[in-house]
């Protein structure tokens, strides 16, 4: 059997279906599974990981549409008994790409907030999305389609694989930053600006408050992620010497010094995703997205939010976050969460 599985969504989506690809491999593993990826850092995740036998990069943004077609041809070669559509893929692109991929078999969900123009019935087997049902859960309903899973009775975690060298990096870098044997908290500050999503960033002057509270409270060293560089040197200024910028423009350097972390506070955000994977304590302070859809995934979490009549707000479609209320209260459903509810939560964690 070969199956092929479109991982077209970022980071923290694509590790949102490890569970699923994990049960996958179990319950065939004879066959063969390979990965449509088209942003690098899905790439970088996923060409270690021991479930899949191949990962496939088409690079959709830069590369000529003609061009595009040319690999999606070649691969189409293959002949794929299954095309999963990994959830949640919910853009009419996604839907022709599996079309024009030609599996016998097109696996993806019907979205609760669609039209025709979605082209959701190019996929021949379709499963119904279930509001406030978590994300992994989502795509493990997906896989049920082809294996039968009755007989599971604990769904598995999130999943990366770094190569053993960036662990001997990190071991190193991190022994210069903290000599003195500081407790390391992450920090992403950052969020994805598409879709509107920069309002989902907790407020920067709050992220400094909140530092210099763990390090005069709890002497606490922060570990600044995310490629957002201006905002984490902001941070970084306003926190002072405790604070260092540990992402790279490698990710998977960026995820062996998150390895280091015992707490990791975070906005809902990939690497939000990426701690829980690497089963690190997550402080998950949310706003107008679902944290029942999307809380860090079989770990040891809080999530900071306020319960709000309008929150959550955002559902699965390709439309723009946006906020019904106006002025200095628009998305105050993130403004209105204070340091102090931030900090309890990590006391409780640390």
């Amino acid at each position: 059997m070969k199956i092929l599985i479109n991982a077209l969504s970022g980071i923290g989506d694509v590790l949102m279906f490890t569970p699923a690809l994990r049960l996958l491999r179990e319950k065939l593993p004879d066959s063969r599974i390979d990965a449509l990826v088209m942003y690098k850092s899905v790439y970088q995740l996923f060409k270690n990981n021991p479930f899949i036998d191949d990962v496939i990069f088409i690079d959709f943004f830069k590369q000529s549409k003609f061009k595009s077609l040319k690999e999606v041809h070649r691969l189409r070669n293959n002949k794929y008994d299954f095309g999963i559509n990994t959830y949640p893929s919910n853009r009419f692109e996604y839907n022709v790409l599996n079309y024009l991929l030609g599996a016998k078999k097109r696996l993806g969900h019907s979205y609760n907030h669609s039209n025709f123009f979605r082209f959701e019935f190019l996929n021949n087997i379709t499963i119904k999305e279930i509001q406030d049902r978590h994300n992994v859960l989502q795509n493990i309903d997906l896989i049920k389609t082809i294996v039968n899973i009755d007989d599971i009775t604990e769904y598995p975690c999130m999943e990366i694989y770094i190569d053993k060298h960036y662990d001997e990096k990190t071991k190193k870098w991190i022994s210069d930053i903290n000599r003195e044997g500081r407790v390391v908290i992450g920090f992403h500050p950052g969020s994805a600006t598409l879709k509107n999503h920069i309002n989902k960033r907790w407020g920067k002057h709050k992220y400094i408050e909140l530092g210099k509270k763990l390090i005069e409270k709890d002497n606490a060293v922060i570990l600044l992620f995310g490629n957002e560089f201006e905002l984490n040197e902001d941070i970084k200024k306003g926190i002072g010497e405790n604070a260092v910028i540990s992402s790279t423009d490698d990710f998977n350097d960026s995820l062996s010094r998150m390895k280091e972390c015992k707490l990791f506070v975070s906005n809902d955000t990939a690497f939000m995703h990426s701690a829980a994977a690497l089963q690190i304590p997550v402080i998950a302070i949310f706003g107008y997205t679902n944290h029942k859809e999307l809380y860090p995934w079989n770990v040891k979490y809080i999530v900071i939010r306020k319960k709000l009549d309008c929150s959550p707000c955002f559902y699965n479609s390709p439309k723009p976050a946006s906020c019904k209320w106006k002025g200095e209260e628009r998305f105050k459903c993130m403004k209105q969460i204070s340091v102090d509810d931030v900090y309890f939560g990590c006391s409780k964690l640390l």
